[in-house]
């Protein structure tokens, strides 16, 4: 096996630079924290070019391995993480797909978002590239590097991607149906949007 600790990147503007891949290791996927390589069909590593960023994602992987919401753990270096490949699309994929959220996809976020809050995440929020379905039809959720860090009580990246795509509103429809609770937290937040466009 190739080792992929050989692979270098660096910080940059808005997404890390790959400096040097010596491997056959192909790029799935890079942002602001690292870039991820496949390195086998069912595992990926991610790779940081800060330590800190690599140890904050590490912490809020291990919290949560229990729960079926984040990819499994194999190991952690100071500058890697080997873990599960998810093979599926993105949310963002999926919903693209379908121009419409059913139902079921409605429940399985409001699970996602709970999940988070029971296991202590501080930022209870993901964009929806970041949100993957897996084979079993689980909702999956990658970059975790601020899971403890940041501070999102409500999560307003999830509804802006939602409303990108017009889906929002039918979102907190089925919403006021399958959990009232969340649903009265969240509706304030649909009519200051109809305000402000005003």
């Amino acid at each position: 096996m190739e080792d992929f600790k050989s692979i270098i990147v660096s910080s940059g503007k808005k997404t890390v630079t790959v400096v040097d891949n010596p491997t056959s290791y192909p790029m799935i996927g890079k942002g602001k924290q690292g870039a991820v390589f496949k390195i086998s069909p069912d595992r990926c590593v991610k790779i940081f070019p800060d330590p800190e960023r690599c140890l904050n994602e590490s912490q809020a992987l291990r919290a949560a391995q229990e729960a079926r919401i984040v990819p499994r753990l194999f190991e952690v270096g100071s500058h890697y993480i080997v873990m599960e490949y998810i093979d599926g699309p993105s949310l963002d994929q999926l919903l693209d797909s379908k121009n419409f959220l059913p139902e079921d996809m409605t429940k399985k976020i409001l699970f996602l978002l709970k999940e988070m809050k029971r296991l202590k995440f501080t930022r209870l929020d993901a964009k929806l590239r970041h949100i993957f379905v897996n084979t079993q039809e689980e909702l999956i959720v990658i970059d975790h590097a601020n899971s403890f860090i940041k501070v999102d009580s409500v999560p307003t990246e999830l509804f802006k991607d939602l409303n990108e795509k017009g889906l929002f509103s039918s979102f907190l429809e089925q919403v006021k149906q399958a959990d009232s609770e969340s649903y009265m937290e969240w509706r304030n937040l649909e009519k200051k949007k109809k305000k402000d466009k005003k």
